[in-house]
C-alpha cells in the first residue's frame, strides 16, 4: 500500500514539472532569444521572465526561425526592432551568434550588422561571432560602444585551425574590411578574430576616429594588400593594438602594402605596444621628421618565418611599416 502510494506520489510529481517546463505561462514570459532568469522566490511559472542582458542570435536565423536573413541581417533587425524580435535594451546586451552556422547563414548579402540599404543603426552591443567563416560584402563600420568577439585569430599559414574568419569576397565594397566609427567616438573593441582580404587591395583595420577604450587585440590580418592596420585623424588616446600577425599568404603586395600605419596622431595608448607579428616580408621606416610623442613598435616573429628584421622605436608624426618586393 506504501508502495503503491509512493509511486503515484513521484508520478504525479513528474507530471507537474513536465507541466511547468511546457506551461502556456512560462512561454509567453520567454521571448525569442532571451535567456530565462528566475527573478522571485516560490515556483519557476509564473516567476521566471526574459532576460534582455543576452540574447543568442541563432534562435532569430534557420533552422530555428525566418526572422532573419543571414547573421547581419539578423543582427541589424534586433538593433532596429523589426517585429518578432526580442526588444533590446538601450544600454546594450550581450549577442551570443555562436551557435550560428551554415553558409547561407554566414554569407552576409543584405548589409551589416548596422547598415542595410541607405539605413543605419547604432546600438551599444558586445557581438560573440561564430567559428568558421563569415562572408562579408561591404566595410563593417562599427559604431561607438561595439565589442565584436571571434574565437581565434589563427591564420591558414600558421597550420593551425582559423576559428573566426571574415572574408571580403570578389567585388567587396570598401576601402577596409573594418572602420571605426564615423564621427569622433569611444569604446570600439576587436579581438580574436582573422580578417582575410583574399590578395585585394583594401585595408584590414581603418581607425580614424574611435578613441579612448578602444583597442585591437589577436587579430590576423591575411591577404590584405592595403594597409593591414592603419591609426590616423582623430584616434587620439585609442590602443593598445597588441598581438597581429600581418601575413600576405602568397598574395602579391605593392609598395603601397603596409603592415602597418600610424598618421599624424597626438597620442595614443600602445600602439603596436606589445607584438607585431610578420611573416615573410621586411621593415622599413619611412622618413619623416622627429616630434615629442614616440611611437614604440615591437615587432616578434613567427617561428617559421623565412625574414625576421630587429624591432626598432620610431618617434615620427607618420609611421609605416611596409612590405618590401624586388
Amino acid at each position: 500500500m506504501k508502495s503503491t502510494r509512493r509511486l503515484v506520489l513521484v508520478s504525479f510529481a513528474s507530471a507537474y514539472i513536465s507541466w511547468v517546463l511546457v506551461s502556456p505561462t512560462l512561454a509567453r514570459a520567454q521571448a525569442i532569444g532571451n535567456n530565462a532568469v528566475y527573478n522571485s522566490s516560490g515556483t519557476c511559472s509564473p516567476n521566471c521572465a526574459a532576460s534582455p542582458a543576452f540574447i543568442d542570435a541563432s534562435m532569430l536565423l534557420p533552422p530555428n526561425s525566418t526572422l532573419g536573413r543571414d547573421l547581419c541581417d539578423a543582427i541589424y533587425r534586433l538593433f532596429s526592432g523589426f517585429s518578432g524580435f526580442p526588444p533590446y535594451p538601450s544600454t546594450g546586451a550581450v549577442i551570443d551568434a555562436r551557435g550560428i552556422s551554415g553558409t547561407t547563414n554566414l554569407a552576409c548579402t543584405h548589409g551589416t550588422p548596422w547598415t542595410e540599404g541607405g539605413n543605419s543603426v547604432s546600438a551599444p552591443s558586445t557581438i560573440l561571432l561564430p567559428a568558421g567563416t563569415i562572408v562579408i560584402s561591404k566595410t563593417w563600420n562599427l559604431p561607438p560602444s561595439t565589442h565584436l568577439i571571434g574565437v581565434g585569430s589563427n591564420i591558414p599559414s600558421t597550420g593551425f585551425t582559423p576559428g573566426t574568419t571574415l572574408v571580403a569576397p570578389s567585388g567587396f565594397s570598401g576601402s577596409a574590411m573594418m572602420s571605426f566609427c564615423t564621427t569622433p567616438c569611444t569604446g570600439i573593441g576587436v579581438e580574436n578574430l582573422t580578417l582575410n582580404g583574399q590578395g585585394q587591395a583594401i585595408d584590414g583595420i581603418d581607425n580614424s576616429n574611435a578613441q579612448d577604450l578602444t583597442y585591437v587585440d589577436h587579430v590576423g590580418l591575411y591577404r590584405i594588400v592595403g594597409t593591414g592596420l592603419s591609426v590616423s585623424g582623430n584616434a587620439k588616446n585609442s590602443g593598445p593594438y597588441t598581438n597581429i600577425t600581418f601575413d600576405l599568404g602568397g598574395a602579391s603586395g605593392s609598395t603601397s602594402t603596409h603592415c602597418a600605419s600610424i598618421n599624424g596622431l597626438i597620442s595614443t595608448r600602445g600602439v603596436l605596444a606589445h607584438s607585431l607579428r610578420l611573416k615573410l616580408v621586411s621593415i622599413t621606416k619611412t622618413a619623416a621628421p622627429l616630434v615629442a610623442v614616440s611611437v614604440k613598435v615591437e615587432q616578434r616573429c613567427a617561428a617559421d618565418s623565412n625574414i625576421c628584421h630587429p624591432c626598432f622605436p620610431i618617434s615620427a608624426p607618420h609611421l609605416a611599416l611596409s612590405s618590401q618586393f624586388s
